[in-house]
C-alpha cells in the first residue's frame, strides 16, 4: 500500500537510515529553485519592508533576517525562510545619490517574474522608477507589474481615518468616487498617468497603507486583501498558496506559523511527484517529509524518536481511511480527462504529492499541539486533519488538470 511504503520511506530518512534525500539544504535549494521571484523596485521610503513584512506575517524587527545578499545591492527574502513558496528580490532605493541601478538591473531581470513597484502616493518624482520599470519592460512586455501605491494617510484631512469599506478600484473610477479624499485622488492619478505609455498590458494599481498599531490608523495593514487579490491575478499560483496558508484563522499560534512552512514543504514535494508517486516519487517526496516533520516538530519544541513516529503514523492511519481518500481524490480528478497523456499525468502526481505533503503536515499539527499540553491526540482527530489537508490540495491539483486540459496542443 502507498501510505505504508511512504511511512516506511519517510521514517528511513527521519532517523538516518538514507541521509541525503532529507538534507535540509537539498530540500531548500530546490524550494528555490522552483519559487518565482517577485522583483520589488521603489525608492528609498516608499514601503517595500513595510509589503514584504504584511504579506509574509514577519514583523518589522525580523524582516531583515531573512535578507540574503546576492549582489552587492541585492537581496533575496525567501518566505518561508525554510523552504521558499515565493522569493521576493529586494533592490536598493531607486534615485539614491550615487547609484546607478544599471548593473543591478541587468542582474535581476535574469532572475524575476513578476514586478512589484511601490510609490509613495504623496511623492511626485517618481522618474527613476518609471525609467527602469520602461526599460525592463521593453524587453519583457508579458511580465505582470503590480504597482502599489503606498502612505495614503499622508493626504488625509486632519484628524481623519481609512474609509470604510476600502473604496479603490485602481480604476479610473478613484478619480470620481467621493469617499477618497479630493488631494488623495488627484495624486492617485497623477502617479497613474506616468505610465500610459507603458508597453506591455497596463500594470495593476493598488492603494494601500501599512502603518504601526502605534500610529492610529485602523487597520494597519489598509488594503492588504486588494494587494493579495491583485498579486494573485498576476499569476504566481505561490501567492495564492501562501495567502491560503496565512487566512486560516487559527488559534493554535504554533500551527498557525507552521502552515506555510508546510505548504513550501508541499511545492517541493510536487516536483518530487512529477514522476509516478508510487515508483520513483516515493523516495524523493519522503525525503521531503522528513525535512517538513523535523521542521514543524521544532515549532512545537519536540524531537521525534522511533517510538514517537510510530504512534502518530498509526494515528494518520495506513490502511483503508487514508488509501481510500487518495483513491478517490484520483478518481475525481481522472474524470476530467478521457486520456491522460505525459503532460497530465505529470501535474496529477505533482498534485497528489502536494496534498499527500500538506495532509501529513496538517496532521502532525494536530498531534503535536495534543503532545505539547501532555495529552494523546485522538485519532480522530489527527485523520480528520490529515484528510482535510489532502482534500484541499486535491482541490488545487484538480484545477491545474482542468486547466492543462483546456490547453491548446
Amino acid at each position: 500500500m502507498l501510505l505504508n511504503r511512504l511511512w516506511k520511506a519517510t521514517s528511513g530518512v527521519l532517523f538516518g537510515e538514507h541521509g541525503v534525500p532529507g538534507d535540509p539544504n537539498n530540500v531548500r535549494q530546490r524550494a528555490q529553485d522552483a519559487a518565482p521571484v517577485v522583483w520589488l523596485l521603489g525608492k528609498t521610503g516608499a514601503g517595500k519592508t513595510a509589503i514584504i513584512s504584511a504579506l509574509t506575517g514577519d514583523t518589522r524587527a525580523e524582516v531583515g533576517e531573512g535578507f540574503a545578499p546576492c549582489t552587492r545591492t541585492a537581496a533575496f527574502y525567501d518566505v518561508p525562510a525554510q523552504v521558499p513558496l515565493l522569493r521576493f528580490l529586494d533592490t536598493r532605493g531607486l534615485g539614491e545619490a550615487a547609484y546607478d541601478p544599471a548593473k543591478d538591473i541587468a542582474w535581476c531581470e535574469g532572475q524575476s517574474h513578476l514586478l512589484l513597484a511601490v510609490m509613495q502616493v504623496s511623492d511626485p518624482s517618481q522618474d527613476a522608477t518609471v525609467r527602469v520599470l520602461q526599460m525592463a519592460r521593453r524587453r519583457h512586455p508579458d511580465w505582470p507589474l503590480v504597482i502599489a501605491q503606498t502612505g495614503l494617510h499622508r493626504l488625509y484631512s486632519s484628524g481623519t481615518g481609512h474609509p470604510d469599506p476600502y473604496p479603490y478600484s485602481g480604476g479610473s473610477e478613484d478619480l470620481f468616487n467621493s469617499a477618497i479624499p479630493h488631494g488623495l485622488r488627484r495624486a492617485l492619478a497623477y502617479q497613474r498617468e506616468l505610465f500610459a505609455n507603458l508597453p506591455g498590458p497596463p500594470p495593476s494599481f493598488v492603494a494601500i497603507d501599512f502603518t504601526l498599531p502605534e500610529d492610529g490608523y485602523a487597520p494597519p495593514e489598509f488594503g492588504l486583501e486588494a494587494l493579495w487579490r491583485a498579486l494573485e491575478a498576476a499569476g504566481p499560483k505561490a501567492f495564492e498558496a501562501l495567502h491560503r496558508a496565512r487566512a486560516d484563522a487559527e488559534n493554535d499560534q504554533r500551527r498557525a506559523k507552521a502552515r506555510p512552512l508546510i505548504y513550501g514543504y508541499g511545492a517541493v514535494s510536487a516536483g518530487a511527484g512529477a514522476v509516478p508517486l508510487p515508483l520513483v516519487g516515493v523516495g524523493g517526496v519522503a525525503g521531503t517529509l522528513a525535512v517538513m516533520l523535523r521542521t514543524v516538530a521544532g515549532q512545537y519544541g519536540f524531537v521525534w524518536t522511533p517510538g514517537a513516529f510510530a504512534q502518530f503514523s498509526g494515528a494518520v492511519g495506513g490502511g483503508a481511511l487514508a488509501w481510500w481518500v487518495v483513491r478517490y481524490g484520483f478518481r475525481e480528478m481522472l474524470k476530467l480527462i478521457p486520456v491522460i497523456g505525459t503532460g497530465l499525468a505529470g501535474v496529477l502526481n505533482a498534485g497528489a504529492a502536494f496534498a499527500m505533503t500538506v495532509g501529513v503536515g496538517e496532521a502532525a499539527c494536530v498531534w503535536l499541539g495534543y503532545w505539547r499540553r501532555g495529552l494523546t491526540a485522538p485519532t480522530d482527530e489527527v485523520r480528520r486533519a490529515f484528510a482535510e489537508g489532502l482534500a484541499a490540495g486535491l482541490r488545487q491539483a484538480k484545477g491545474r488538470i482542468d486547466k492543462a486540459s483546456r490547453a491548446p496542443g
